[in-house]
This record gives structure tokens, sequence and C-alpha cells, in this order.
């Protein structure tokens, strides 16, 4: 892997120092621009791994009735419980937020035909927990006011802290890039005079998830669903694991 890398760097070298690298090789020797100076290209890739502050918690209340407009109004009266007790749990009235509202009918397939049984509401919540001890007491406050379905839970860092991690991303990525240009001119038994140009294709922000398993559910045998399994009576532990942030540089070095 090793020997590939450098192989497509001196290609990189031979390309650049014959004129060809980012126009024609008929530019003229009096125009000191990039295309008439020695070069190595190579490529940077830094990474800072941190623990999280903040968990953003997915979770839905639906709800099945015969009457469409019974059971939306029979979710919404859940999911204003719901964010009571979030709100109570200290979860603030901005940080829990509607990602996804649907209705639709249900059908049983029965002697040979659909035939039309009811209609199910879903309505799904996005909840912003900003201390991460709490996430478990905010779960079960959730399932006991109501909610019917928790899709998974994503561990993260606050936007103030985003920032300074990017800028430590992009700085190890530039550090590596410039490691193995010395590399690279070690071998060839040159020198490293200057940076011409850097490029970056910006940073990437990896949060840690962990998948929950506690969903809607129903038998297919009877018309309208079983219920769904009580508060769970005290908060379950989850315990997160170091997010990411991430970050790609290109950088044009100068060789005499």
């Amino acid at each position: 892997m090793t020997a590939f890398l450098l192989a497509g760097l001196v290609i990189s070298v031979g390309i650049a120092s014959a004129g060809l690298w980012g126009g024609s090789s008929s530019a003229s020797s009096d125009t000191p621009d990039i295309q008439q100076k020695k070069v190595i290209v190579v490529s940077g890739y830094g990474t800072v791994d941190t623990t999280p502050d903040e968990a953003v918690v997915r979770l839905a209340v639906v709800t099945q009735a015969e009457d469409a407009k019974e059971a939306c109004d029979e979710n919404a009266k859940k999911m204003d419980a719901v964010l009571a007790a979030l709100n109570d749990t200290g979860i603030a009235e901005g940080d829990s937020v509607t990602s996804d509202y649907r209705v639709w009918p249900r059908y049983n397939w029965k002697d040979g035909e659909d035939r039309l049984i009811g209609f199910q509401v879903r309505n799904s919540l996005t909840a912003t927990v900003r201390d991460i001890e709490k996430v478990g007491d905010v779960i079960d406050a959730a399932i006991g006011a109501g909610a019917n379905e928790i899709g998974d839970v994503a561990f993260t860092v606050s936007d103030d802290r985003q920032a300074g991690l990017r800028e430590e991303a992009i700085a190890d990525a530039v550090a590596k890039a410039r490691s193995d240009a010395n590399s690279v001119a070690d071998a060839m038994d040159v020198a490293i005079v200057g940076a011409l140009e850097i490029s970056t294709t910006g940073s990437q922000f990896s949060p840690y998830r962990v998948h929950l398993d506690y969903g809607y559910y129903e038998d297919a045998e009877m018309e309208m669903p079983m219920p769904a399994p009580k508060a769970l009576g005290a908060g379950p532990q989850i315990q997160p694991g170091d997010v990411t942030v991430s970050a790609y540089v290109t950088v044009v070095y100068e060789f005499k």
C-alpha cells in the first residue's frame, strides 16, 4: 500500500515538472506560474475524537383507530403529554421539534379481499438533550407519557465546540500532508521549498449512534394493534462512545 501511494506521488511530480499541471505545456517560461515549477502533490486526512456533550433522541407516537379524525385526535393528545413530560425533564421547548407526520389507511386481507379496518397516525419527534446524563430519564419519561416508538440516540457535540474541533482536524490533516511530502522529498533526495497551493473539501462530523429496539407492534391476526409496553420504570443505562471530526486537505509543494 505504501509503495502504491509513493508511486502515485512520484507520477504527480513528473507530470507537474513537465509543465502539464493544471494547464498546457506551452506556457511562457517568463511566467513563474505553477505549470513551470517542480511540485509534489499530497493529501492529508486528519481526525479528532472527543467525548460528546449532547444527544439527539428520535421518538414517535403512533395511534390507530377506525376513523382518521379519531386517530389524529388521540395522537395529538398523547403527543401533548409527551412534550409536557420532556419539558419536565429539562428539555426546552425549542429543543423538541416535529420531524415527520403521517396518516395512512390500514387494510386487512381476508376472504380474498382487502378490507379497510382503520387509520394509523405516526407523529415523529426529535428531542435534543443538552445534558447527556439525562438521556435515559428522557427516554423513560417519553415512554411513560405515551411515546411508543424509539428510533435511535445520536450522541454529538454542541455547535460552539464543533468549530474548534474542525480547526484541530484541519491542522492534523495539514501536518500529515507535510509529513508525506517530506517522506517523498527524502526518498527522491530533493528539498521542499514551500507550499504553492492548499485546498480542503471541508470537514465531516460523525456522531455516535445507539440504535434502540422499542417500537409499536401489532398482531397480524388482530384488526387493532396490541398495546406497546409501558414505561420502563427507570431510565435505561446508555453509555456513549467518542464522536469524530475529520478533515481532508490537498497540498501542492514546490521542491528543488
